[in-house]
């Protein structure tokens, strides 16, 4: 009986472990990286960009240059979440594009949304491993961490433009404490707080300086400081008062619009503007979206970041949090 049910296992894990055999490997500099058979024209294209990329956004960070790495890359998300269970991370959205666990120095990537928005993936998730590494995993606000990451792996966005103009107009924004404890589950307020993230991260950079952001990292990785005291820290200011600062800044750049125009022509003014290039980036802003729709993760779970579409509107999952109630080597 015990030799028979023995076989029976070996039979139902044959499949699996197959498949985990049959993956092809390579290395760069930094990365070590395994594909799925059929898949060795972008493994081979992301091995030859990955190395600048890396290069980039360690040093933007300030990150150790010199960590490694792992890349795996499958055709579909059925076959990433495969891999990803048998590895014992747990169970992935069904609509993931990508995935990054910074402790690990994982990411998970498959090859179905095309080689542009994989090449965008690979660089998001770049970011979340690279701000692990620079900050020792330290405890890191979620909007700071999303916000770096979009801002180091994508162009302007004119869906996000038109929502930070929209929630600046109608005193829409968000605290940032607020996005602190969770982002909104919505897809509008959501992307309102996606677009606040990476605008603020930007009026850092662009206000303070280069090296004084980078300092703000190198902050963090001192056990004792927060988020709030690194910042104070680095920028001589406290966070709530670079907030009001940057509100105040918007109110400003966006408050003559409706004054000189008026509601109505700034609204048709901005539909014929952008209509035609927000159509051509929905695809790729839903996909970032998807950062906020994934399932709650397990409590064992090691923390994930998660990339991908989001089912439809009607029966979207729970919010997800990809710190896990933990530091945000994240997402």
């Amino acid at each position: 009986m015990i030799r028979a049910l023995f076989a029976a296992l070996v039979l139902w894990l044959a499949p699996a472990l197959a498949g985990a055999a049959e993956l092809r490997q390579g290395r760069t500099a930094h990365y070590d990286f395994e594909w799925s058979p059929g898949l060795d024209g972008f493994a081979g294209y992301l091995m030859e960009e990955v190395e600048a990329q890396h290069a980039r956004i360690y040093a933007a960070l300030g990150a150790d240059p010199e960590v490694r790495s792992q890349i795996t890359l499958v055709d579909d998300v059925e076959a990433m979440t495969t891999i990803v269970r048998e590895r014992g991370l747990g169970q992935p959205p069904e609509w993931a594009a990508g995935l990054a666990y910074p402790r690990l120095r994982q990411i998970y990537l498959q090859a179905s949304p095309g080689r542009d928005e994989l090449f965008t993936t690979l660089q998001h998730e770049i970011v979340h491993v690279a701000l692990g590494v620079a900050t020792d995993d330290a405890r890191v606000p979620r909007w700071f961490h999303e916000g770096v990451a979009i801002r180091l792996s994508e162009g302007a966005a004119f869906e996000r433009i038109r929502l930070l103009t929209e929630a600046a107009l109608m005193d829409g924004l968000i605290d940032l404490d607020e996005l602190d404890r969770g982002f909104p589950a919505g897809a509008s307020r959501a992307g309102t707080a996606y677009a606040q993230a990476v605008h603020f991260v930007g009026y850092l950079r662009e206000q303070y300086g280069d090296d004084r952001f980078r300092s703000l990292i190198a902050n963090l990785r001192e056990s004792d400081t927060t988020f709030p005291a690194a910042v104070e820290r680095a920028f001589a200011e406290p966070l709530a008062s670079i907030e009001q600062k940057w509100r105040g800044d918007l109110r400003v750049w966006w408050g003559w619009i409706p004054v000189v125009f008026g509601a109505t022509t700034l609204w048709v003014a901005a539909a014929l503007l952008l209509v035609g290039a927000w159509r051509r980036r929905r695809r790729q802003y839903q996909r970032r979206l998807a950062l906020l729709e994934a399932q709650e993760s397990e409590a064992s779970m090691p923390e994930i970041h998660v990339a991908g579409t989001p089912p439809p509107p009607m029966r979207r999952p729970p919010l997800h949090d990809p710190y896990d109630g933990r530091p945000p080597t994240i997402h």
